[in-house]
């Protein structure tokens, strides 16, 4: 009886010594706001600083001391959010989120941001590890759960809804997924921690029932028209203009360039929607180009070769020149300056499109300037010359007649790939 009485004890000293808090955070959903990602140094320091400030701020109305220790560990694709970070115009360049990242971990020693890599899985099978761990630990004695727009971690907080004293505190970025929503768990907000929005390059469609086919060509704009009291007939133009991807104009009444089922009136003014990217891929998911055309023999060629040996390292940034953000940022050691003509653009799109792209034949970058596959496929002829023959990352990137036929289309701000129907 002394023995168990002695347990207890023990536990309950346990449970007092070295109290914490802890701060679970999917990094890839819940993303820090803008002004401090902009400035990795002081931004990294003050996101932490926001954190802890507003954890004091809640637990003061608790039996817990404002001077609390808190752990922080923030878990995401450092990598891929780097690359839509820029491609939102958030950051500059990639490397300025990657010292956001550095300079965050170091901001407090109890304070990490953690780079799990490519896969969706990884982060939150980390994620729901902590929290099991945090939950199992009695010194933790809060759980902020950075987490509720992902309603896949649902199952996993449905085991913490009866704990005692609401250990678990559901932290909302973006709106909280319903099925979180409805676990009934305590949910706040870090104002001015995290961003409230999506970014620019994450606009999905939330399906209500299965994705409707499409068929060619290429489809409409998904954005709605503005309304007006005239209505004009519509006539589309599919333009391959050699970056990597396929854009469809449209001109006059969106309704009607839909087809006749859905008919809307649309602002006859100066401002026109831009027609979202598109890309299609076959059946072995190889990204499909569009026709590269080799540029004519005009004065352009002499002054863009001119104006390349005077670059910076006899090299133009494909970023800055056909992407329009380069991902390096200061570090690039390629040409930004020089001004080229848009007939020396042409020259200089058609040289990117000559070289294989880094990322390979499932690059789901909409801007690349690059070619998936040989732009003379499916009837080159230069043999083992060939840049796309033996690849060292890819082998053989050429394609027959056959694989040159697409089935799938993903059109920009879609979340997936559609089948086409022809």
């Amino acid at each position: 009886m002394r023995f168990a009485n002695s347990n207890v004890l023990q536990k309950a000293q346990q449970k007092e010594k070295d109290p914490y808090v802890a701060v679970l955070v999917d990094g890839d959903g819940a993303k820090f706001q803008d002004g401090f990602l902009q400035d990795p140094e002081e931004g990294a320091t003050n996101a932490a600083l926001a954190i802890r400030q507003h954890i004091a701020e809640y637990v003061k109305d608790t039996d817990l001391s404002g001077d609390i220790t808190i752990f922080a560990r923030v878990f995401a694709n450092v990598k891929d959010l780097a690359h839509s970070l820029r491609l939102s115009g958030i950051v500059s360049y990639e490397d300025k989120f990657l010292k956001f990242v550095t300079n965050f971990t170091n901001a407090r020693a109890e304070f990490d941001f953690v780079d799990v890599g490519s896969g969706k899985e990884n982060a939150d099978s980390k994620i729901r590890r902590m929290l099991k761990y945090y939950h199992d630990d009695v010194r933790c004695k809060k759980i902020f759960f950075v987490a509720c727009h992902d309603a896949g971690y649902a199952h996993d907080l449905r085991p913490y809804i009866d704990d005692q004293g609401s250990r678990l505190v559901l932290v909302e970025t973006t709106p909280a997924a319903m099925r979180i929503k409805k676990l009934g768990l305590p949910i706040i907000t870090f104002d001015n921690v995290f961003r409230s929005g999506l970014l620019q390059n994450e606009t999905r469609v939330i399906p209500q029932s299965p994705p409707k086919q499409i068929s060619s060509p290429s489809p409409p704009p998904r954005a709605q028209p503005p309304v007006a009291t005239t209505t004009v007939t519509a006539t589309t133009t599919t333009i391959r203009s050699g970056n990597g991807g396929i854009s469809t104009k449209y001109k006059g009444s969106y309704a009607a360039a839909g087809g006749t089922g859905s008919h809307q009136n649309i602002d006859v003014g100066t401002t026109k929607a831009k027609a979202p990217k598109v890309m299609e891929f076959n059946q072995d998911n190889v990204r499909l180009d569009p026709p590269a055309k080799m540029p004519g023999n005009t004065p352009a060629q002499d002054s863009y070769k001119r104006k390349l040996a005077e670059a910076r390292n006899q090299a133009f940034c494909n970023g800055h020149y056909l992407s329009g953000t380069c991902s390096w940022g200061p570090q690039c050691t390629r040409e930004h300056d020089t001004k080229l003509t848009a007939d020396e653009m042409v020259i200089h799109r058609y040289k990117a499109r000559s070289c294989p792209c880094f990322v390979g034949p499932g690059c789901p970058d909409f801007a690349c300037p690059m070619s998936h596959h040989c732009p003379q496929d499916p009837f080159c002829t230069r043999g083992n010359d060939c840049k796309f023959k033996n690849t060292v990352k890819f082998g053989d990137m050429h394609l027959t007649k056959a694989g040159m036929r697409p089935v799938k289309r993903w059109i920009e701000g879609c979340e997936f790939p559609e089948p086409i129907v022809t």
